[in-house]
């Protein structure tokens, strides 16, 4: 009796601690660098975030002696590459009492991603692109997170099209954007 008492405690005390490892997992900080980026090097920045912070981490970069260029997603598309206005009936939703509001969201998210799924097939093509149009070495790309989540980045270097460096970093409670900038491009920076 007091065995199986014991191992009904015993589970959900496992389980509970199962949980808790799997969900910390995510949140470990891991760096790879192939080969550091030199300052002075031409690079883009695409950071999915508001204007102003996408200034303060352009600025970071100036400040760290890199050579950014002016780019933009938009750069390589026009609304006529995006869609077709024929396919635009299939991409639509309706809903009953605010079918504008709706359908123009889920036409959006649809588009979008349309583009995504474009991109991919097109991704070497839009890399030498960016190499070529923009005189850029490498792109980097960054997801900025709030604290108790997970900040990324990515460099690739456009010459061979490989990714020379990753890193997850969790973002801690005190830290700004321009401290979790800064320690990425100090991360990508050096081996």
């Amino acid at each position: 009796m007091m065995v199986r008492k014991s191992l009904r405690l015993s589970i959900p005390v496992l389980a509970l601690i199962g949980t808790l490892l799997i969900s910390c997992a995510p949140r470990r900080a891991v760096r790879y660098t192939l080969s550091p980026l030199p300052q002075a090097s031409s690079l883009a920045v695409i950071v999915d975030s508001p204007n102003n912070i996408k200034n303060i981490v352009l600025m970071q970069f100036l400040k760290s002696g890199y050579r950014v260029k002016a780019f933009n997603a938009t750069d390589f598309y026009t609304l006529s590459d995006v869609y077709d206005l024929k396919d635009f009936k299939r991409i639509s939703y309706y809903s009953g009492s605010d079918n504008s509001l709706i359908s123009m969201e889920k036409s959006f998210n649809n588009i979008y991603k349309l583009h995504i799924y474009n991109f991919e097939l097109n991704k070497a093509d839009t890399l030498d692109e960016i190499r070529n149009k923009f005189n850029v070495q490498y792109l980097v790309l960054l997801d900025l997170k709030n604290w108790e989540q997970v900040s990324w980045g990515r460099a690739i270097d456009l010459r061979s099209q490989e990714l020379v460096w990753v890193e997850n970093y969790p973002t801690k409670y005190g830290d700004s954007v321009e401290k979790v900038v800064a320690h990425m491009i100090d991360s990508m920076s050096k081996r």
